[in-house]
């Protein structure tokens, strides 16, 4: 089977290579995200600007999808598993780019500058906090599945058991009124 990137470059891939394709989830989420960037001659070299918007455009794109915080979280593992195949599709601009972005969604909670001190017990209290606050608003996993991601990253697996214990009670000082 032969694949067109979208610098023109032809590559050839064997039934392995195509086992490893259909591992690389969302490619089309990636690709119809990036179709615009084929005849930009700044693609090969690494540009910060470029990688911005192209950051943008995926994040737009998997917003529309419908994609969870959780799903982006996952579909990052698995692209940066089989980084070499998306580094042979494009040019080595866009790759950087994509490699930047994957780990970027990989990481743990992100830094927060609300947070500045190592102690993230106030961290992890706020987002269990926001995640229960927006599922009484919102009543949607994929809006407020980044709370949950960041308090379930951040928070000792006790306290969410216990804070979940005190939520069915409707004790839990920190919503219930």
């Amino acid at each position: 089977m032969v694949l067109v990137g979208l610098d023109g470059r032809k590559i050839n891939y064997d039934q392995t290579d195509i086992y490893i394709l259909v591992i690389m989830s969302s490619a089309s989420a990636i690709l119809t995200a990036l179709s615009d960037l084929t005849n930009n001659p700044k693609l090969e070299h690494y540009d910060p600007h470029i990688c911005k918007d192209i950051h943008i455009k995926l994040d737009k794109e998997a917003r529309e999808q419908g994609l969870s915080y959780d799903e982006r979280f996952e579909m990052a593992k698995k692209n940066m598993s089989v980084y070499d195949k998306w580094a042979s599709i494009f040019p080595s601009g866009i790759s950087q780019c994509l490699k930047e972005y994957w780990k970027e969604r990989m990481s743990s909670a992100p830094l927060d500058p609300r947070f500045p001190n190592v102690n993230q017990t106030k961290r992890c209290w706020i987002n269990y906090v926001d995640y229960h606050r927006c599922m009484e608003i919102k009543n949607d996993d994929k809006v407020c599945g980044y709370f949950k991601h960041l308090y379930k990253d951040l928070c000792p697996a006790e306290w969410i058991s216990k804070w979940d214990d005190e939520m069915e009670r409707n004790v839990f000082p920190g919503i219930h009124e």
